[in-house]
């Protein structure tokens, strides 16, 4: 995937994993919509195993990142 999901962003995210795209919510695989930010994941979202998008820290957030209040 070319773009920047949120995903990388999110402390649950499986670094080790990337290529594969996995998390502590869906360890055998995020699904598409999640993946083509079609669904934003910070809500319950099916078989998620309770667990949603949760920032890197204060400073490493999706959310913040793109409005421009953070960078990198």
């Amino acid at each position: 995937m070319d773009i920047t999901v949120p995903c990388v962003f999110c402390k649950h995210f499986n670094r080790d994993e990337r290529a594969r795209m996995t998390c502590a919510a869906f360890p055998n695989g995020i699904p598409k919509d999640i993946q083509e930010v079609k669904v934003i994941h910070t809500y319950q979202y099916p078989a998620d195993n309770g667990v949603q998008y949760e920032a890197l820290s204060d400073n490493q957030d999706y959310f913040k990142y793109f409005k421009g209040v953070t960078r990198l």
